[in-house]
């Protein structure tokens, strides 16, 4: 049997084919990305890639963390933090987390901050910088570990060690009309205190306790972006609003200041802090910072000095709030 010939195409009518083709701009980035060994696929896929966002604050900077990979996106989503920050307004930093065929790239406003394997590298390096970036803002200051909330105009410190239950605390005052400014640090400096920018760190067995206060408190904490440490188990971030507070930071003076001691499973009892007990009680819960150590303990004696203080051994709940409302009454 004869083979049928090939239909030719006329080569002036070839060529202004291919005069038209070279004009279409699709036609044009195509044919670019095939010379340069480049599947058809790779340029509609990821050429131009979905930038997902998560913003974070300080006190003075705004940071945009962009993830074009959908799981680094859902690994950052634990440091989205977005208060109201009184003061001018931040300076706007954009950090772009870029995967590549081995490691992810994480650069700062064009500038390689490192290059690190794995999307729980990136949290890692990503909480770090942040945590620098915020204490460069306010580099004169001490830093408290306290919980700052306030409540009609009134603010309030809770202090104490680690796994204290200052953050659960917090979190269980909301249901008395408290707003949390921040769970876990304060600045401390002759204009007052300010919470530095930090979404509410819970950890997952606080929220069967949660749940006896108010269902919808757990059900809130649990709907928020987690991540699992390998030692503290899984610990959510969130957002106060989502506890129906609102989120606004200032500086201020202190009020009250409450030094938690757990008293798990006991009642709740509250006793006086002579300012003398007050900074003895603070002095290890102070990260100084190389210099200017004398001028960050005259802060924390100032504080200690002007505002009430109070020992709360820390038990149900409900006790609790009642002696934070006692130890506010005496404050007036």
């Amino acid at each position: 049997m004869a083979k049928q010939s090939a239909m030719r195409v006329p080569r002036c009518f070839s060529g202004r084919i291919l005069d038209a083709l070279r004009r279409v701009p699709f036609y044009r980035s195509f044919r670019s990305h095939r010379e340069q060994g480049v599947p058809r696929f790779a340029r509609q896929g990821g050429a131009i890639p979905i930038e997902r966002e998560v913003i974070a604050r300080s006190l003075d900077c705004r940071f945009t963390l962009r993830a074009p990979d959908q799981s680094v996106f859902d690994a950052i989503r634990y440091l989205d933090c977005t208060p109201e920050v009184t003061g001018p307004p931040p300076r706007e930093v954009t950090i772009v987390i870029e995967p590549t065929p081995t490691h992810y790239r994480i650069v700062e406003d064009g500038i390689l901050l490192q290059e690190v394997r794995g999307a729980r590298a990136v949290i890692h390096c990503l909480h770090a910088h942040l945590f620098r970036r915020s204490l460069a803002d306010r580099p004169g200051a001490a830093l408290l570990h306290a919980a700052c909330l306030r409540r009609n105009g009134r603010r309030l410190l809770l202090a104490g060690t680690k796994s204290a239950g200052k953050t659960t605390f917090a979190v269980a005052l909301t249901r008395a009309g408290y707003e949390i400014e921040g769970d876990e640090h304060v600045f401390i400096d002759g204009d007052g205190v300010v919470a530095r920018p930090r979404g509410c760190r819970v950890k997952e067995p606080a929220l069967a306790v949660l749940a006896e206060i108010a269902g919808d408190l757990a059900a809130a904490i649990a709907a928020s972006p987690s991540y699992t440490d390998e030692i503290y188990g899984t610990i959510f971030n969130v957002d106060p609003r989502a506890l129906g507070s609102t989120w606004r930071i200032e500086t201020g003076q202190v009020d009250l200041v409450i030094v938690l001691q757990p008293n798990h499973g006991g009642c709740s009892s509250i006793r006086p802090l002579p300012p003398t007990a007050l900074v003895r009680s603070l002095i290890p819960e102070i990260g100084l910072r190389e210099t200017g150590h004398g001028a960050s303990i005259a802060a924390v004696a100032a504080l200690a000095g002007r505002a009430k203080a109070f020992g709360l051994s820390l038990g149900d709940h409900a006790s609790a709030t009642r002696c934070v409302e006692l130890a506010l009454e005496a404050a007036v």
